[in-house]
């Protein structure tokens, strides 16, 4: 277990807000209000979804482990949902979601890559199997990429 300490990650401007925020409504159709009652804090790439509270500037001097959700990474340009943000608010989304057959979820259990036809754009997409949201997905070139993780995998 890493037991690092790290230093308290800090408010997004009202611009970086609007960005992140845009980014969900435009890539998933999960409107802006629906985070109304969150802080968005972000560490050097990473952000976290923390509850609105009175009391956060006095939070910011401690040394934590984590804080919140991590719920979007920066990768290169783009922004990266984790699965763990998607299972627990992928069912406000509205677009990019795809869903996968029980034969296509033993493919990237196996390879992390499958073949699709899809009319999507590229980027990240919600990957599901029924009503059970398995977590993050990369579309690109016809080829869905997937690191789902054992633990939600293991009864599909």
């Amino acid at each position: 277990m890493d037991t690092r300490k790290v230093k308290f990650p800090k408010r997004v401007s009202e611009e970086e807000r609007e960005e992140v925020l845009s980014y969900l409504e435009e890539r998933f159709g999960i409107e802006k209000f629906h985070w109304r009652s969150y802080e968005i804090l972000k560490g050097s790439l990473n952000y976290w979804l923390f509850p609105k509270n009175p009391y956060l500037e006095l939070l910011a001097n401690l040394q934590v482990q984590t804080v919140g959700l991590l719920f979007l990474r920066r990768v290169s340009k783009y922004l990266k949902p984790t699965s763990a943000f998607l299972q627990r608010f992928g069912y406000l989304a509205n677009k990019n979601i795809v869903e996968l057959t029980s034969e296509e979820i033993k493919i990237l259990k196996e390879k992390q890559k499958i073949k699709k036809d899809l009319s999507l754009e590229p980027g990240y997409i919600i990957l599901k199997k029924g009503d059970l949201i398995l977590g993050c997905g990369l579309w690109v070139s016809g080829n869905i990429i997937a690191y789902l993780e054992t633990k939600v995998l293991k009864n599909i």
